[in-house]
């Protein structure tokens, strides 16, 4: 079954009322909520990265920041980022402190998805173990710390999802 999502007003970012599937909004480019959270360990040296499935419709074998996901009909973005942090790496979020420190704008179109979201931003400083991670294999292939430099080389080759802001945030966050 698809998953439903609430529709946002492109200008406002407020809940509209009306609820569609994420297949149908993606389809029309209709807007909605989703969230990324992006983990750095706790020295600021790395930051975790996941590379996403051959299956995904968007970006498939692409190189994505650790979490990101849709925001459910009905919940929050800290409830979203929370469950996708649980269901992507298997990790438990309740041991972990979850700061929000954005919301943005981003449209992205690519193999006839037109994505078009109000992203919550989430940061989460921990040090992590690839090994104690547990991947989601219908949405994760791979995850892998990587350093500013590798991140870096990462966006200039466009071999990860182009997400702007929130390469901003990681390289003013992460150490050279």
């Amino acid at each position: 079954m698809d998953e439903m999502i609430d529709v946002l007003d492109e200008y406002t970012g407020e809940k509209t009322g009306e609820v569609i599937s994420k297949n149908e909004a993606h389809s029309k480019g209709i807007w909605h909520g989703s969230i990324h959270v992006l983990i750095v360990n706790n020295d600021k040296s790395k930051t975790l990265l996941q590379k996403r499935c051959a299956e995904k419709k968007l970006y498939p074998n692409t190189w994505d920041i650790a979490v990101g996901g849709h925001i459910s009909a009905g919940e929050d973005d800290i409830t979203s980022a929370k469950r996708e942090l649980r269901e992507e790496l298997g990790l438990n979020p309740e041991e972990l402190k979850i700061e929000k420190v954005d919301r943005i704008t981003e449209k992205l179109v690519n193999n006839g998805v037109i994505s078009n979201e109000y992203v919550s931003i989430f940061i989460v400083y921990a040090d992590i173990d690839i090994n104690d991670i547990t991947l989601q294999v219908e949405e994760v292939s791979e995850a892998k710390w990587c350093t500013k430099e590798e991140l870096n080389k990462f966006i200039e080759d466009k071999v990860i999802i182009p997400h702007v802001r929130e390469y901003e945030i990681l390289n003013e966050v992460l150490s050279d």
